[in-house]
């Protein structure tokens, strides 16, 4: 059985300092990528610079303004033609080697609608703050409060992106996390790949520090449209996640990769992004 296409969008709005990283971070693995767009909006920074390095391995790039990151990512997801679909934003990287095991994963579990796996915090310089190793994803945890889906591990079968209506183009916070609400709601079957998949980078300057309003009132907002998933759900399903991660070693393990990663770059202990410009 052929692997699964996979077809990736990075939005991208004045984060030049590290869509270099995030770009390479797809393009090391390119032959693993059917199509790669890359959406921005318009960046008065150097991002269009940076972007015209890679052109020629970039599938489709445009500069201009659009109605924010949400609006960018659909953007690209409309030109899409893969079976999986991903986002990746332009402070945030893949890891060397994630994107073979996210395909013969789909290829191996063809049920599968959604996937998720292991993933790293990395601040500014591209240190590693924080490890976590979260278990498969269900709708039961989610709805008792339980969701721990890390959006830069998250990929997707485009026919169940297109089926749950795509993402809510009002909300440009929480957009992800309430797609995946939908993906839940609609009876997707989540699956987990072990592995350390992607990097998230916290900064000053990342939306999640710098939008703390927009967050807070889009909080209001889900917490009425989905009760149960972000108003504290369940006490009991709260101890039982945190059990499953006890006894399956989870926790003891990211807590053991953290104290040999935390503080150096993430290159030097996951791997380097080569890319050949030819």
């Amino acid at each position: 059985m052929p692997l699964p296409t996979l077809s990736i969008v990075t939005p991208s709005y004045n984060q030049a300092k590290y869509l270099d990283e995030t770009i390479r971070s797809v393009l090391c693995q390119r032959d693993q990528v059917h199509e790669y767009f890359v959406i921005d909006g318009g960046s008065t920074d150097e991002s269009a610079s940076v972007i015209q390095k890679y052109a020629s391995q970039i599938d489709h790039w445009v500069s201009e303004k659009d109605k924010g990151q949400s609006d960018a990512i659909q953007k690209g997801f409309s030109r899409a033609t893969g079976d999986i679909l991903y986002w990746l934003n332009s402070d945030d990287v893949l890891l060397p080697g994630a994107l073979a095991k996210v395909r013969q994963a789909f290829a191996d579990h063809p049920r599968w609608d959604v996937l998720t796996g292991y993933g790293c915090w990395i601040d500014a310089d591209s240190r590693i703050t924080k490890v976590f190793r979260m278990g498969r994803e269900s709708a039961r945890l989610a709805r008792g409060g339980c969701m721990h889906v890390c959006q830069q591990t998250c990929f997707f079968k485009r026919e169940i992106y297109e089926r749950v209506g795509g993402l809510n183009l009002d909300l440009h916070c929480i957009m992800d996390v309430e797609l995946w609400a939908r993906m839940f709601e609609a009876g997707a079957v989540w699956g987990l790949v072990p592995q350390y998949l992607a990097g998230f980078r916290r900064h000053d300057l990342a939306k999640g520090s710098a939008w703390s309003k927009e967050y807070a009132d889009e909080h209001v907002w889900a917490v009425e449209h989905y009760p149960g998933y972000w108003d504290g759900g369940s006490r009991s399903m709260r101890l039982l996640h945190m059990m499953d991660q006890l006894l399956t070693g989870r926790r003891l393990r990211a807590w053991l990769d953290g104290r040999r990663w935390i503080g150096q770059k993430i290159t030097d202990v996951l791997g380097e992004w080569n890319v050949d410009l030819g």
